[in-house]
């Protein structure tokens, strides 16, 4: 059958649709005054191939002017952009993609955890390549090289802030005698400048270099087993206003596991690192942290070897035990625990539903100290129907649970609950969750994080709904916002430590009375405190939200409005209150 609205010249087929939009936008502002404009904008989205999708295929999607009243490019003024994605040999043993994105003065955000994100604006672009080898008989090959740039700058604050990446990965895989073996090498920097009034300093830049290469092996072995081993390195290199660390990395994984009955399983493990304090650095560096010294005093490793049986007694119940060693050189110090435990998982129907439940009991005796402690974990989760109500819940906690480092225990938990029901067009839904998780021994290292919202609705008639966020903890920042700390706090310096505390509110409602019409409101407030090296910065963020859209035919009637009120006491200016308000008609077209 012909395919409509497409031409065809010569081996190109292609295609092109979009809208047409013009109308009148006012932005005020106390810091920069105000503007008015009529303006013409749209969105087109042209895509093709050459000879067949099967060989060459392409989309060019853009947005011109598109104001915070379309919620698909978010942008409190406009926002303009291209985004490009192609496919080169789809349909041969050389597939290979290429994509591109840009964009100019969009929004964007910088994250708190558990809170609401500060509001951001600047401009960003990305682009990568991939590339594939499938040649039967021959190594598959895959390899792909990826870039981005993000300028920003915070509502609210004179600071900016940027980041930048680049990275490139190649793997490689081969079936000979019976072995599966592999190679990979992965290489990449990344540069970011972090805002002033979420550090201690002022201007901080970080730069790290890093790159992985290893050689994996895999073999079946007898009653259905398998035994399989990884040799990796990675080397690091971080930098932050003249601070730095530097460090390599190899580890050696290997793992065999057979099924010598229906009901059984056993496994081993055993896992070595020559630089357990490089680990420890790489870890902050890769979550975009500053750069971190090497604190091991010396040299530094760790061995982990672990055995684990399993057995289920019952179709819906699984056990498991379990013996661990570890040893660990760290600062100068050895340190070694024996861990025996066992494990149990069990679930059943229960009240129109089904719950699951899983236990864990460790007994750990560290060799230096000869201290004896036991840690315990408990999950369980139930979803069904009860009493007309649809109910999900799940709960966790821990004790003396092991961290990376032998010297330090991590206790948790954890909750989430959810129920909705119906009647007729009338719905409800309401839910709850918080989390917790802190160093046994250490006090001040707790993160701590709860959440509620509730919702109700009427057919498409109206839907209203609402939340409530609280937080406090501690994170490290980056050029992204705060992110929680990956290792144990102690470890880290304190300048590299940020702490938060804060809580958000949201409402938002909707309706949809007429085809065609929908009108939406929201509104949110987050008020939080950072604190890093004695800066303190209290932060307010409130933002209101309107839209009112009808369609008609091909015609969009669109109308909205934005408020916007950021500020941070640590920037030394007055907050940023913006207003942006939009009213205006599009078109959409197949115009070939």
């Amino acid at each position: 059958m012909p395919v409509g609205a497409q031409i065809k010249t010569g081996e190109f087929t292609s295609g092109l649709s979009g809208s047409v939009s013009t109308g009148y936008s006012a932005d005020f502002s106390n810091m920069g005054g105000s503007d008015h404009a009529w303006g013409v904008g749209g969105v087109a989205s042209y895509s093709g191939s050459f000879y067949n999708p099967g060989f060459l295929s392409y989309n060019v999607g853009l947005y011109l002017n598109q104001s915070r009243a379309n919620s698909d490019y978010q942008s409190i003024s406009n926002a303009s952009g291209v985004n490009v994605t192609s496919s080169i040999f789809g349909g041969s043993e050389f597939p290979g993609s290429v994509t591109y994105s840009k964009a100019w003065n969009s929004e964007g955000s910088y994250a708190v955890p558990g809170l609401s994100n500060f509001v951001t604006h600047g401009n960003n672009d990305a682009f990568g390549i991939d590339w594939s080898e499938n040649v039967p008989g021959l190594p598959r090959v895959s390899a792909g090289f990826q870039l981005g740039n993000s300028d920003y700058s915070v509502y609210g604050s004179n600071d900016t802030g940027n980041s930048a990446f680049r990275s490139f990965h190649v793997h490689s895989g081969y079936e000979y005698a019976g072995f599966n073996v592999g190679a990979y090498y992965t290489t990449g920097d990344s540069h970011s400048l972090i805002p002033q009034f979420s550090t201690e300093e002022e201007d901080t830049q970080t730069h790290s270099d890093n790159s992985n290469y290893g050689f994996n092996v895999s073999h079946r072995l007898p009653m259905q087993g398998s035994i399989a081993g990884t040799i990796n390195r990675s080397n690091w290199s971080s930098q932050s206003d003249g601070t730095g660390s530097t460090g390599t990395i190899d580890l050696l994984t290997a793992v065999a596991a057979i099924h010598p009955m229906e009901k059984l399983s056993v496994s081993v493990s055993a896992n070595y690192s020559d630089n357990l304090a490089g680990q420890l650095a790489e870890a902050v560096v890769s979550a975009g942290g500053a750069a971190v010294a090497d604190t091991s005093g010396g040299n530094s490793n760790s061995v982990d070897l672990m055995s684990v049986a399993s057995y289920s007694p019952a179709p819906n119940l699984l056990t498991s035990v379990s013996f661990e060693r570890r040893s660990q050189s760290y600062m100068g110090e050895d340190y070694a625990v024996d861990s025996v435990g066992g494990n149990a998982s069990y679930s059943h129907p229960l009240l129109n539903g089904n719950f699951n439940t899983a236990m864990s009991l460790t007994e750990n005796i560290e060799e230096q100290s000869g201290e004896d402690n036991v840690s315990f974990s408990t999950t369980e989760n139930y979803a069904g129907d009860f009493a007309g109500w649809h109910v999900s819940t799940t709960a966790g906690y821990s004790q003396n649970a092991q961290t990376l480092l032998i010297t330090y225990m991590n206790s948790s938990f954890n909750y989430s609950t959810n129920v909705n029901r119906r009647w007729g067009k009338f719905r409800a839904n309401a839910g709850a969750g918080g989390s917790r998780t802190a160093l046994t021994a250490q006090l001040g290292t707790a993160s701590v994080s709860s959440s509620y919202d509730a919702g109700f609705g009427y057919g498409s008639w109206f839907t209203a709904n609402g939340s409530y966020s609280k937080a406090s903890g501690q994170a490290i920042s980056t050029g992204a916002g705060l992110v929680s700390i990956p290792i144990p706090s102690p470890v880290l310096d304190s300048s590299l430590i940020s702490l938060y505390g804060g809580e958000g509110y949201s409402v938002g409602v909707s309706s949809a009375p007429l085809k065609g019409l929908i009108l939406t409101g929201s509104w949110s407030k987050s008020s939080n405190n950072t604190s890093n090296s004695g800066s303190i910065s209290a932060n307010e963020n409130d933002e209101y939200n309107a839209l009112i859209q009808y369609r008609l035919r091909k015609l969009d009637f669109t109308s909205g409005y934005t408020r916007l009120a950021q500020g941070f006491s640590a920037s030394g200016t007055a907050p940023d209150v913006i207003s942006s308000f939009y009213f205006g008609v599009s078109r959409w077209f197949n115009f070939f």
